[in-house]
């Protein structure tokens, strides 16, 4: 009797251990697809800051790369229409400023506006769905994605900082932001580098890249740094993202 149960167990332990799994991999997604929303964002507020005198291809391309690999995702996660309807509302209003002339839509400045607001609607949506998925999750794991995350919103912020027409539509906007965004970094990192002691290189090359960036985030009018900032930090993201990745593939 005792033996038979102890099989019954272990068939329970193995029928679950995938069902866990794919939790993990679906929660990586969905942190994936905010991460690269995020992106698309920053590339497309350099693309049309009035301050850059000439608009570089990269930052279209690498913005529409971003889009391409959101549709990726969403396949990947059945295409949810909670998800697919506001994300086809954000690259919509895109592709409309798009086909503006380059003067036009370099001063359509209420498009630009429009995009971002589809974006936050996007990035809530996503979120929701994050949150719903994070119930039970490894600690560490949701470290790196919340540092991650934070790392994404801080230079979004910074790029959303050099127009005064347009809002702040992914993060509640209030006094300090970008100080309570900073610090909530900094200590992030220092809580990393004790759950991953064996990654402390790793960590201490992120940390140099943010303090190279961190006094022009906090006085962008004073040196003003668009492409830089996101080179920088967008090479984070990756590597936290790059990092979060192997632990869900692990099974965290």
């Amino acid at each position: 009797m005792v033996l038979h149960l102890k099989r019954f167990l272990v068939l329970i332990l193995l029928c679950l251990a995938p069902m866990a799994y794919a939790d993990v991999q679906r929660l990586q997604t969905l942190h994936e697809l905010r991460s690269e929303g995020y992106t698309a964002g920053t590339y497309l507020l350099i693309d049309n800051n009035l301050f850059e005198r000439v608009r570089e291809p990269g930052n279209r391309e690498e913005y529409n790369r971003a889009l391409a690999t959101m549709s990726q995702l969403l396949q990947q996660l059945g295409n949810p229409s909670e998800l697919t309807t506001p994300f086809a509302n954000f690259q919509l209003l895109i592709r409309e400023l798009e086909a503006l002339g380059d003067e036009e839509a370099h001063y359509n400045l209420a498009t630009v506006n429009r995009i971002m607001q589809a974006h936050g609607a996007f990035d809530a949506a996503a979120a929701s769905a994050y949150e719903a998925a994070a119930a039970d999750m490894p600690e560490d794991l949701l470290a790196l994605h919340k540092q991650s995350l934070e790392t994404s919103q801080i230079l979004m912020l910074y790029q959303n900082n050099m127009f005064s027409s347009v809002g702040v539509y992914f993060l509640e906007n209030q006094e300090g932001l970008f100080d309570i965004l900073d610090a909530s970094i900094l200590a992030r990192s220092a809580e990393l580098k004790g759950i991953y002691p064996d990654q402390s290189e790793t960590f201490s090359r992120l940390d140099k890249q943010y303090e190279f960036i961190q006094p022009r985030l906090k006085n962008p009018l004073s040196d003003w740094v668009p492409t830089i900032a996101a080179f920088y930090l967008q090479r984070n993201v990756q590597t936290l993202n790059n990092m979060a990745r192997d632990v869900a593939r692990s099974g965290a």
